[in-house]
């Protein structure tokens, strides 16, 4: 009996009113079946109307962000935010965090404050990832897992590609090993349109959870991943094709 599962979600809803509006878009002509939602962005309120209005209110997670905007909370003195308390963009990026005390405390605030948001609104989020994936790095991850496992909560591993660093491979590895040793993953395979791709012409048989990770956006008329700045709807047609044609192939 075939038992995968195949999960297209679309990031950063709740950017912009041009990523919301790509987002609806993709729902309505079930290109995708999840998405995940950014608290802190201007975006967020009209966000929430749109699913409301167009029935996807319960498919949607959190897309807990450390790196863009503005955060919900104070984190002065975290080296995460400039004077005017906007995030700098690659700070996340620095393992200095993992040697503070106190910039823990605050991100675990607003972290929190995030996920507080979405509640309030009326949104229970469905599961936990990140803008640019910080919840991978490896300062922030016990930190995103205690979280994870405090709600009961799932959370996205990371993609396994073969890199040129062999230790981020090693890394990633390691890493998505530990995601599930704590229990807190929720699929077997994680990537974008392409990896998936790749693997559905490899492999006659498959049975994992798969998580594919898309970035709708628009470009005049055409939906695009801003990504990779190329058309997403042909893409994941094409993509859904291959998958259902395998799928029956199985039963």
């Amino acid at each position: 009996m075939f038992d995968s599962k195949l999960i297209i979600n679309a990031d950063d809803f709740g950017y912009n009113s041009n990523i919301n509006a790509a987002i609806v878009n993709c729902f309505q002509k079930k290109l995708i079946n999840s998405t995940t939602i950014m608290a802190n962005m201007e975006g967020f309120e009209e966000a929430v109307k749109l699913a409301d209005k167009y029935g996807f209110k319960d498919k949607i997670g959190i897309h807990l962000n450390l790196t863009e905007g503005k955060p919900l909370t104070d984190l002065s003195g975290t080296s995460l935010v400039d004077d005017k308390g906007y995030y700098i963009m690659m700070s996340a990026f620095s393992p200095r965090l993992f040697f503070s005390s106190n910039s823990k405390k605050k991100i675990k605030a607003e972290i929190r404050a995030q996920y507080n948001k979405l509640l309030a609104f009326g949104i229970v989020p469905t599961h936990i990832d990140s803008h640019q994936h910080v919840h991978t790095f490896p300062w922030l991850v016990p930190l995103f897992v205690e979280f994870a496992k405090e709600l009961n909560l799932k959370l996205r591993i990371t993609s396994f590609i073969k890199r040129k660093n062999f230790f981020i491979t090693v890394y990633h590895t390691l890493l998505n090993m530990y995601l599930k040793r704590k229990g807190v993953h929720f699929t077997d395979k994680f990537g974008n349109v392409n990896y998936f791709m790749n693997y559905l012409h490899k492999k006659k048989n498959f049975k994992p959870v798969f998580e594919i990770m898309v970035h709708p956006d628009y470009k005049e008329d055409l939906i695009i991943d801003t990504w990779h700045k190329t058309g997403l709807e042909e893409k994941l047609i094409h993509l859904k094709q291959l998958y259902n044609m395998k799928a029956l192939n199985m039963q």
